[in-house]
């Protein structure tokens, strides 16, 4: 799987960029400012749908325009399609920004164009993934199920809409408002139903995550005895199981739940976590081993990805090597399957690895121009 071609118009610094893509390994070499994770963040924005950096649809929109455009030729092992992202900079009376995706010309539904360019991205926030919030750590398991799975995709949407009416009724009943019971019960049941799904899908990734990332971590640093698991709200093997496990938590919380207002009991409570001999990897790990765990986490994602798809994903890999010692930079480019597109930013070339500066392509990047 690869990127043929890149297409931008009026998406962040680039007025009008048309860039063909090798095979291999790409470097955008440049100052900082010049515009290398822009690309980087406009195949991430095609491939799943939302930017690791801007929060709204506006933010990526150059500004003085009012529409940006960003199209990707994506080459697939039996197929050749087109990804198309059309984004609206919103007037100031409306609501929401707004957006159209294409595939191969066609209107589609996020869900339906998911997994049509599948990505392992390292950007600089992601450094501090495992020691962040856990709501980080959802996204990231949610975005790495999303790229396979329609319905974590569909479900996850459902799910954001459920928890928005729940918690309307919740916080009316803090309010001395009452809500009828019937209609409580029915976004229990939906809650429910889908808590079951989305938490199992995730238990068991993690699950098959889980040793691919003891092997990355021990090749990337020695270190031995992480343990990465799902730690969830309930336990089961199958959906009936924990559905039946959510019904007697959302029974045994529903006074606090009516009293703070909101819901207490789903996969949105959930978390990844790593720890060793018990201890969370926050508590005892410096910058560099979190560094190194996060990488391996991302290694085990991608052979995830190959396993699921029978394709090796993309990788955008942003100024990942400037904080990497010269071993795990070594490391990084060893582990980087010769066989993947691999897109590099990097502020001067020689930052690059031995093994990866003799295969990669270097493209030079200014203020809206690349090569």
């Amino acid at each position: 799987m690869r990127v043929v071609e890149l297409a931008l118009e009026n998406l962040r610094s680039y007025a009008d960029l048309t860039l063909p893509l090798a095979p291999g390994a790409t470097a955008l070499i440049g100052p900082n400012g010049g515009g290398k994770t822009n690309v980087l963040e406009a195949i991430h924005l095609l491939a799943r749908g939302d930017s690791p950096r801007a929060r709204e649809d506006r933010e990526l929109v150059r500004w003085g325009a009012t529409t940006a455009r960003a199209r990707a030729d994506v080459l697939r092992a039996e197929s050749e399609r087109r990804i198309e992202l059309l984004l609206f900079a919103p007037l100031e009376d409306e609501r929401r920004p707004r957006r159209r995706l294409l595939l191969d010309g066609a209107g589609k539904r996020p869900e339906d164009a998911g997994g049509e360019l599948v990505v392992v991205a390292f950007f600089p926030e992601d450094v501090e993934l495992l020691g962040a919030a856990p709501p980080a750590r959802r996204r990231f398991l949610d975005a790495m199920l999303g790229q396979v799975e329609r319905a974590h995709r569909r479900e996850s949407r459902e799910l954001r809409r459920i928890l928005e009416q729940r918690n309307a009724l919740l916080r009316a009943a803090r309010e001395d408002m009452t809500p009828p019971e019937a209609e409580l019960a029915f976004w229990d049941r939906e809650l429910v139903r889908l808590a079951a799904s989305i938490s199992l899908r995730r238990a068991a990734l993690v699950a098959e995550l889980a040793e691919p990332f003891r092997e990355a971590t021990a090749r990337f640093s020695g270190a031995s005895g992480l343990e990465l698991r799902y730690a969830g709200q309930v336990g089961g093997d199958t959906v009936d199981e924990r559905a039946a496990a959510y019904e007697q938590l959302l029974r045994e919380k529903r006074d606090r739940e009516r009293w703070q207002g909101t819901t207490l009991v789903g996969p949105h409570r959930d978390d990844l976590s790593v720890t060793s001999a018990g201890r969370p990897l926050p508590t005892f790990a410096s910058r560099g081993e979190h560094r190194s765990a996060v990488l391996a986490l991302k290694l085990a994602e991608a052979g995830w990805l190959t396993a699921r798809t029978g394709e090796t994903p993309v990788f955008l890999l942003d100024d990942v090597l400037s904080e990497l010692d010269p071993a795990r930079r070594d490391a990084l480019a060893r582990a980087i399957p010769r066989d993947a597109q691999a897109l590099l930013t990097a502020a001067v070339v020689t930052s690059l690895p031995d093994e990866l500066r003799e295969r990669a392509a270097v493209l030079p990047v200014r203020m809206g121009e690349v090569g």
